[in-house]
């Protein structure tokens, strides 16, 4: 009988191969790394009896010194030369080392095999292994080709699936769990597929998907969307006689392989990422055992022309923006959208005057500002124009409400007003909110930049004096009238000359936020 009879046996035999010859030139080059030693050298010194003797008898046949490595050899050279070369090529992840430890024992077992065929979880494992090996030797073509044999051994991917029409195409809805959808569906990221389906891959983006996957138990992805050739699949419905449209859905093997991600790469990145990292670190594994089980929807369009998919992709990616208003009203996480959903409410300058339904007001609205945009007004508030809030200091906010609702307060309703009449008029009465739009053509005030402006300011002057009566005093005799060639914001540079909106470019802001503190008389100031 030989290993044609036997797949699971053939799979690995074939695998092996495969991270045999990539193996050998990688250690090879990091064998050169090693001090004092060349690299005949330096096998001679690490092989034990066993795989001296091998080796010599190897290199007697008139093998290379490269040919002459075993497999087995591999784990040993590598932990031998850790400190002085394999331990920078693997970023000192010895997880490695387990990995082709059980590598070694299945080329043992290839080498070896029984009458009847392997273990079909242990093929599985091995060939899950070389693959991991390969990427972490950046050899991800040849990780493909062990994914491939891989995929030849698993059964037909079978689901049960809701089927429907969408925009002329066959759709097939299905959750899948994580662990499944890891080793299932397609993971690589190149320009071949960034020129046929999808946007180029933003590493940060799928680090920060991933920070989120680890930080929340309660966690919320969407819809990974993918095509796939008509051809690649069946669908057997469970009532045939009837209208129903839910079925079993079979994609074979060809079909798996080549299906296209048109929208969820970062999603799919973090998934294959946060995986990775947790199995590498046992403290976690109750947490990647819940984490595996967790599934994620996945919609699968029937398209045969690649054209078609960018254009989905394109779809997909003009129907699905959030507003960033939208965001600020309904993320309970973030400290200053509480904070700036709290002083809609409390504030008298802001209360019935803020835009909760778009990003940007109007010209003809009553309201003075959108929430999202005095949710980052009131961070600017706390950590200055250029600053940024980390997780764990928004942490320590939200453990500190109400500290920051009373500080947010006082710039609102106590400064604002002080710094100009604009707001003491809307707070007092002498304006009505339906003449705001009129005055837009009068005073910037109500532009968000400007206001923004004003609690970076407000921000900055605290921090040397706890006085802003000064800083207001000063900001209520300049003009902010839209073209006035000697006003505050034209002076700063904020605004052009002759200009009737601030310039948003972060570098001018600086700029004029240190100009506006600096301009404040000598004996109204510090």
């Amino acid at each position: 009988m030989t290993l044609s009879d036997r797949p699971n046996y053939q799979a690995l035999d074939d695998a092996l191969f495969i991270y045999r010859d990539e193996m050998r030139p990688f250690i090879i080059r990091n064998l050169k790394r090693v001090p004092g030693k060349d690299v005949e050298t330096a096998v001679r010194a690490a092989l034990r009896d066993g795989q001296y003797n091998q080796y010599e008898a190897n290199r007697k046949s008139g093998l290379s010194v490269e040919d002459s490595l075993d497999i087995g050899d591999f784990l040993t050279l590598v932990r031998t030369y850790w400190q002085d070369s394999f331990g920078d090529a693997f970023s000192r992840n010895n997880s490695v080392w387990g990995r082709m430890g059980e590598i070694a024992e299945a080329r043992n077992m290839v080498a070896h095999p029984r009458s009847d065929d392997m273990d079909f979880d242990y093929a599985i494992k091995g060939l899950d292994n070389i693959a991991e090996m390969l990427a972490a030797i950046n050899r991800p073509e040849q990780g493909d080709e062990v994914k491939v044999i891989r995929s030849r051994l698993l059964p037909l991917f079978k689901r049960h699936a809701h089927k429907f029409r969408q925009g002329g195409r066959d759709v097939y809805a299905f959750p899948l769990d994580l662990e499944t959808l890891d080793k299932t569906l397609p993971d690589r990221v190149d320009d071949r597929v960034v020129k046929e389906a999808n946007r180029r891959l933003t590493l940060k983006h799928a680090n920060d998907i991933q920070k989120y996957l680890e930080s929340r138990r309660d966690w919320l992805l969407g819809t990974l969307l993918l095509g796939v050739h008509p051809d690649a699949i069946e669908f057997q419905s469970y009532t045939p006689d009837s209208d129903a449209s839910v079925g079993e859905l079979t994609i074979n093997f060809e079909g798996v392989a080549d299906m296209k991600m048109f929208d969820g790469q970062h999603r799919r990145r973090a998934i294959k990422d946060i995986l990775r990292e947790l199995a590498q670190s046992p403290q976690y594994s109750a947490i990647l055992r819940e984490l595996k089980s967790d599934s994620l929807p996945i919609m699968l369009y029937v398209e045969s022309d690649i054209n078609a998919l960018r254009q989905m992709f394109a779809d997909a990616a003009r129907t699905r923006t959030i507003e960033a208003n939208t965001v600020t009203r309904f993320d309970q996480y973030d400290a200053f959208n509480l904070a700036a959903l709290w002083l809609a409410e409390e504030s008298d300058l802001f209360i019935g005057r803020v835009e909760m339904e778009r990003a940007s007001v109007a010209r003809t609205s009553p309201n003075i500002i959108a929430i999202n945009q005095l949710a980052r007004t009131l961070k600017t508030l706390e950590v200055g124009y250029n600053g940024r809030v980390s997780k764990e200091r928004n942490k320590e906010y939200m453990l500190d409400l109400d500290s920051l609702y009373e500080r947010c307060l006082e710039w609102a309703d106590d400064f604002m007003p002080a710094a100009r009449d604009e707001y003491n008029d809307l707070m007092s009465g002498e304006l009505d909110n339906s003449e705001i739009p009129q005055k837009r053509t009068e005073t910037m005030a109500y532009n968000a930049i400007v206001i923004r402006v004003m609690a970076a300011c407000y921000r900055e002057w605290k921090q040397y004096n706890p006085d802003w009566k000064p800083l207001a005093e000063f900001m209520n005799s300049s003009s902010l009238r839209p073209g006035v060639h000697e006003g505050l914001l034209m002076d700063s540079g904020l605004v052009p000359p002759g200009g009737t909106s601030p310039v948003a470019q972060q570098q001018t802001v600086v700029k004029a936020i240190d100009y506006i503190i600096d301009r404040v008389p000598d004996d109204l100031g510090f």
